[in-house]
């Protein structure tokens, strides 16, 4: 096997991940109704992420001090 094949492997291999965890976040997504709170912290921290780090960050500072 060449350096050519194997490339073609990896990259065939990559793009059947890439598809299947498509899929399977489609299928989440379709599964919950809108409005829950699930949806709207998703939602957010999709929006935000590095705020909505330093929130759970902090969050966790105050649960593990007491």
């Amino acid at each position: 096997m060449d350096s050519e094949d194997a490339l073609a492997k990896v990259t065939e291999a990559s793009e059947a991940v890439r598809q299947t965890a498509h899929t399977v976040r489609q299928s989440l997504e379709e599964g919950q109704p809108p409005g829950q709170a699930l949806a709207i912290l998703r939602d957010l921290v999709r929006e935000a992420p590095l705020p909505s780090l330093l929130v759970a960050f902090m969050l966790g500072c105050l649960l593990a001090r007491r």
